[in-house]
């Protein structure tokens, strides 16, 4: 049997093609831990209120996930929600 049914037999994705001689091949597409942000550690990034990120979050504009009691952002669904909603202002 050879290595990617092994892998696809384990649990494991498949490695891609074209990189497939580095250990960890198959995961680049799924997000890491790191890539991950509590909601704590996101209010005090953008200084934000609690209730300005509930109602960004009720109104379907950022994406968020619940582990238990903890509230967790996606690194990268943040950037998006940010960049779709930036605005100058002149001062």
């Amino acid at each position: 049997m050879n290595d990617e049914k092994k892998r696809v037999r384990a649990g494991e994705p498949p490695a891609s093609p074209e990189r497939a001689d580095e250990p960890s091949a198959g995961l680049k597409e799924y997000p890491v831990l790191f890539d991950w942000i509590e909601l704590s550690d996101l209010l005090l990034m953008l200084h934000l209120t609690k209730n300005t990120l509930k109602e960004w979050c009720s109104e379907g504009g950022l994406k968020c996930s619940r582990i238990k009691n903890k509230t967790y952002f996606l690194r990268q669904d943040i950037e998006r929600f940010l960049y779709n909603h930036y605005q100058t202002y002149k001062l």
